[in-house]
């Protein structure tokens, strides 16, 4: 029975699959939840919290929430200062900008602890806190521990704690088994709670994304450019199939050239040659997309760019010296003079103005950021259409979080009604609900195509529209996402069954050993009663 004094019930709806979802991580132990954007992870980790931080057992043990940035930290702050009985200045934020010795008082004083994992990890280290003193962890956006990230660290230690439980939040871990069965390792999951908005307690509350998808045709003036840079690559692709390095198959598999790059690297027998072949025919396969899913412009930008760079590899040297760049170049110029752009930029135009003219909020993904650049001078110049930008700290012309969290706050004002981001609006930003979301491009990977297509339909039925050149890398990717996605929920349903499986086995096993130690405590009774009699007797 879930113990609720805690948590003010006056100020959220309490949603029956929230409570299931909280109960079962209580009853089961540490458990992964899986559930789509806007239908309350949050609220499931804080019903947890509440119960845990109410027992008796637990008297002076505290809480911790753990998110990947420090935005969200705050906005999970804020959340438990609205939504627990606890006063506010025992719900602290922790990050590596506070000195060691002012996190060691906040740590001291607080019931409900919000942080990022790499703040945490090095305090672990360095002794300034002890997971012992907590009762729960909350592992936000959980997709993220594998690999170094913090998140795998602190899981090690979590996994030692006896007496932690750990709840870990994600709306999509990804379609690889190998890599949820990692996540699931490095946090010590026993428990997996999957839910979906086809799920007959979550229906009512799942606000539908209607998903949309715009096929556009390359001009024929690109094709031109195309085959200049196809015909770079199978000569370079040619050098690695001769010496049965590459399938032929294989000469566009970015996937397949990085893990034949680490395997090259680690054996003796081939050359640098080998390897700056390959770092070529990279750079390549990216000049090639970007002219399929961004233009003329951005791959323009992008060649001439790698003569400017400083430091230059023979593989960027050979491209720079090639004749045909210079060609490329010239016929990219010419495709702007006469006033050509991608088809895509025109969709986009019409998609946004047509919003904007419906009084509708907007967020357009761009892969990147230079064509983050454009398409917001594009928009601005639309009617009615107030775009604005955001990218993340790192790189020339990155934003603090001070300046993301002011221009999120007059989004949600409405002070202007496009937002134009790259991949930082997929997670780690507090965003407001929108009406529409547009892909400049599609996204091979089902977590950013989850989490993006999320961004909609958080407080009402929203829509989602994906721009596709037909033909290329982008309609690859289009389907790639769509059948990892439908893979997650196949591998999360068979691995939910094995745990449930393997505990129902643990405690068949467990019961069978409680009734062989009854029945031996009963024996024995028995067998000292005879003793006593015989006794009695004599």
């Amino acid at each position: 029975m879930l113990d609720l004094k805690l948590l003010r019930k006056d100020k959220l709806e309490l949603r029956d699959y929230q409570l299931r979802a909280a109960e079962s991580a209580l009853e089961r132990g540490n458990t992964l939840v899986v559930m789509p954007t806007a239908l309350g992870k949050t609220f499931v980790a804080l019903i947890a919290i509440a119960h845990l931080l109410a027992q008796p057992r637990n008297a002076g043990k505290k809480a911790l929430f753990m998110t990947p940035t420090k935005p969200l930290a705050v906005q999970q702050a804020q959340r438990s200062a609205d939504l627990l009985e606890i006063p506010e200045e025992e719900i602290v934020v922790v990050t590596g900008e506070m000195p060691p010795h002012k996190r060691q008082k906040a740590y001291d004083a607080a019931r409900v602890v919000c942080a990022t994992p790499q703040t945490i990890e090095n305090d672990l280290e360095n002794g300034i806190i002890d997971l012992r003193d907590f009762c729960v962890a909350i592992f936000d956006e959980a997709h993220r521990a594998v690999g170094d990230y913090a998140y795998t660290a602190v899981g090690r230690q979590a996994k030692q704690t006896l007496g932690l439980l750990v709840i870990a939040l994600t709306a999509s871990p990804g379609a690889q088994r190998q890599k949820i069965e990692e996540v699931c390792e490095a946090l010590g999951i026993k428990n997996i709670e999957l839910l979906r908005p086809e799920d007959e307690d979550v229906q009512r509350f799942a606000k539908p994304v209607d998903v949309e998808w715009v096929f556009v045709n390359l001009p024929p003036q690109f094709a031109s450019v195309r085959r200049i840079l196809s015909q770079m690559l199978a000569e370079e692709a040619q050098k690695l199939e001769e010496k049965e390095l590459l399938p032929r198959s294989m000469r566009e598999n970015k996937r397949f050239l990085l893990s034949l790059q680490i395997r090259l690297q680690q054996k003796i027998p081939y050359t640098y040659r080998e390897l700056s072949v390959i770092a070529k025919m990279m750079n390549l396969l990216h000049a090639i997309e970007l002219l399929e899913s961004q233009g003329v412009v951005t791959l323009k930008n992008f060649l001439e760019g790698l003569n400017k760079r400083e430091k230059k590899s023979r593989a960027v040297l050979s491209i720079i010296a090639d004749p045909r760049t210079t060609e490329i170049i010239s016929e990219c110029n010419a495709i702007i003079a006469n006033g050509l752009d991608h088809p895509k930029v025109y969709e986009l135009k019409r998609i946004v103005g047509a919003a904007a003219r419906a009084g509708q909020s907007v967020i357009v993904f761009a892969h990147y950021r230079d064509s983050v650049a454009k398409l917001l001078a594009e928009l601005n110049a639309l009617q009615g259409v107030e775009a604005r930008f955001i990218v993340g700290r790192a790189g020339e012309g990155g934003m603090k979080q001070d300046e993301q969290k002011t221009l999120l706050q007059e989004f949600r004002d409405k002070k202007f009604n496009v937002l134009v981001g790259t991949s930082i609006l997929e997670e780690g930003l507090d965003l407001p609900a929108v009406d529409l979301v547009v892909f400049y491009e599609a996204v091979p990977s089902e977590i950013r195509l989850i989490q993006r297509r999320g961004r909609a339909g958080r407080i009402k039925a929203g829509k989602a529209i994906i721009l596709i050149a037909r033909g290329t890398r982008d309609e690859a990717y289009l389907w790639s996402a769509k059948h990892k996605e439908e893979k997650m929920h196949r591998t999360l349903n068979r691995m939910s069954a094995k745990l449930d499986a393997q505990k129902k086995t643990e405690e068949n096993e467990n019961a069978k050993e409680s009734a062989k130690e009854k029945k031996r405590a009963n024996a024995g009774r028995s067998h000292k009663k005879g003793q006593t009699s015989m006794m009695d007797f004599t």
